[in-house]
């Protein structure tokens, strides 16, 4: 069952928040919070987007939807969504690369994603 208010506990929690942390965040009161948390009231679409950036998690996430098997670009520069697509569709198009230049695209591919998040 979809527990919303665990979700944001857990979130919050995670991140070392207290309730009136976050509640000023989200420019509500900490009694909000508090109910959000325990499923007393839900938040408005606007504030569920802040939750989100806040936490850096998608609405899926704090909506309850988990998607088995997806990778979530979320947060990614272009450039980095760009890298994550081609090293999926390398990985995708064989389990093991069949020849020797095949293996060396990999790593380069690999050394792009290293230089990319050192940035």
């Amino acid at each position: 069952m979809y527990d919303f208010g665990a979700i944001l506990k857990e979130l919050r929690m995670s991140h070392g928040m207290t309730q009136k942390e976050l509640a000023k965040r989200l420019n509500v009161s900490n009694p909000m919070v508090s109910k959000y948390e325990s499923n007393n009231a839900f938040p408005e679409v606007e504030t569920l987007r802040n939750i989100a950036v806040i936490f850096n998690v998608s609405m899926d996430t704090l909506c309850g939807i988990t998607h088995a098997g997806s990778l979530s670009v979320h947060g990614l520069s272009e450039s980095q969504r760009q890298i994550v697509s081609e090293l999926i569709d390398r990985l995708r198009s064989a389990d093991v690369p069949a020849r020797r230049d095949e293996s060396a695209d990999l790593y380069r591919l690999i050394g792009r994603i290293v230089t990319e998040l050192v940035k």
